[in-house]
């Protein structure tokens, strides 16, 4: 192995460490708690070498992020395309299934995305709702290639709807206005009623059944716009 190799091995290996120890800290004591000190104490860095690597307290959140749409990327890749509900589906229960293995930093994560929302988010920001609106995007349209949707409604419309479902579950979720099954459900209801807008004739009554086992019956799904 070169002298490179064993550099960029040393440098991979230090990222990670780092953002290990800032998953634990921000678990702990929140994103408030995740100061740079503390973090390059935990990890046996120096905080110009977190600086280097990852980058400030919000690059740090956002990489933490971008982990987790990056595990349900890969819990597609077992999905087949002709198969987009059901891809649809798995980007809300596997996104959900990470939540609940580590609530606590999930949790304080939210609460911190949140804020940056509120108060303006820094530069790059907008690559973590690019990337989670257009695994929903990516779905919807192969969902109108193969016919189950008729494509009267663009795709990307369609995406955003449930991905602003999604994230105003996830804000109630983190702000303890919610269970996780009811932010799940909630999610999911996203899910079925963007499809059932644009849904052809034979997928209709599925969306119903869908939507009956969530645990409210659904509004007559027949030609149903978006934002009712």
């Amino acid at each position: 192995m070169t002298d490179v190799a064993v550099t960029l091995e040393t440098k991979s290996d230090r990222r990670a460490r780092i953002l290990t120890q800032a998953r634990m800290l921000s678990s702990a004591e929140g994103f408030e708690g995740l100061s740079l000190r503390k973090l390059a104490a935990r990890a046996g860095l120096t905080v110009p070498t977190i600086y280097n690597l990852v980058g400030g307290k919000e690059q740090i959140l956002l990489e933490l992020a971008l982990q987790l749409i990056a595990s349900v990327e890969t819990a597609l890749d077992d999905i087949e395309e002709t198969q987009p509900l059901e891809r649809a589906e798995a980007i809300v229960l596997v996104a959900i299934a990470e939540i609940e293995r580590a609530p606590d930093f999930h949790r304080a994560a939210l609460l911190a995305i949140d804020h940056l929302d509120r108060n303006g988010s820094p530069p790059g920001w907008d690559r973590l709702s690019r990337q989670a609106a257009a695994m929903q995007e990516k779905a919807t349209l192969a969902a109108q290639r193969i016919g189950v949707l008729e494509g009267q409604i663009s795709a990307s419309l369609i995406a955003e709807h449930v991905f602003r479902t999604y994230r105003s579950a996830s804000r109630d979720w983190s702000l303890r206005r919610c269970s996780l099954p009811e932010f799940r459900r909630m999610a999911l209801a996203g899910v079925y009623l963007g499809f059932a807008a644009d849904a052809s004739p034979g997928l209709r009554p599925l969306l119903a059944r869908k939507l009956r086992k969530l645990g409210r019956k659904p509004t007559r799904i027949t030609g149903m716009a978006l934002g009712r």
